[in-house]
């Protein structure tokens, strides 16, 4: 349905995902409550758009049945999407926040940006190669499209928050994938 809507002039509907980023989407809604206090649909709206790290961490708990305490977990992606390397009002924070808050310790990893910069914008990078209990995929890098099992080592769980990697691959090195957003069979 989305990628219909999209074939058309003028319209570019976002697809559901782990978080929404940027200047745009996630500053915007304030300023039309700003002018209308009472306007429901834009207050709405960010209250299920702010929600969805937790959810995500929440889908990721569920998956490594149980407790995220004490276990390593790989934010993939501290973009807030694919292919630009800004992190403003990225999902990766909250991301972060919310593993941290679960007694996790998260690591991050991200094509665009070198370790130094990882650690200086607040995250830990992942060590090579290290093994991780599970990881959410929070920017859609064309990077991920290729991802493997290899490529989070030791992972016995994956949210793809952005629809990009591919679940029958994960799956069948019996790793269990969890989609935001998407049918199982899409």
């Amino acid at each position: 349905m989305i990628a219909a809507a999209n074939s058309q002039p003028y319209s570019h509907i976002h697809a559901p995902g782990v978080a929404v980023g940027g200047h745009c989407i996630p500053v915007y809604p304030h300023f039309l409550l700003g002018g209308d206090p009472a306007a429901r649909l834009p207050r709405v709206a960010r209250e299920v758009n702010d929600a969805m790290p937790a959810y995500a961490v929440d889908l990721l708990e569920q998956a490594l049945g149980g407790s995220l305490a004490g276990l390593d977990v790989l934010i993939l992606g501290v973009a807030y999407r694919g292919g630009v390397k800004e992190t403003a009002f990225s999902g990766a924070a909250a991301l972060r926040d919310e593993l941290r808050a679960r007694g996790a310790r998260p690591l991050a990893s991200d094509p665009l940006y070198a370790d130094g910069e990882l650690l200086a914008a607040g995250y830990e990078p992942r060590p090579a190669d290290a093994p991780v209990a599970g990881a959410i995929v929070q920017a859609d890098h064309a990077a991920y499209r290729t991802l493997t099992p290899a490529g989070i080592g030791g992972a016995r769980a994956i949210v793809d928050g952005r629809g990009v990697i591919d679940p029958e691959a994960f799956t069948a090195a019996g790793v269990r994938v969890l989609r935001i957003g998407r049918p199982d069979d899409e």
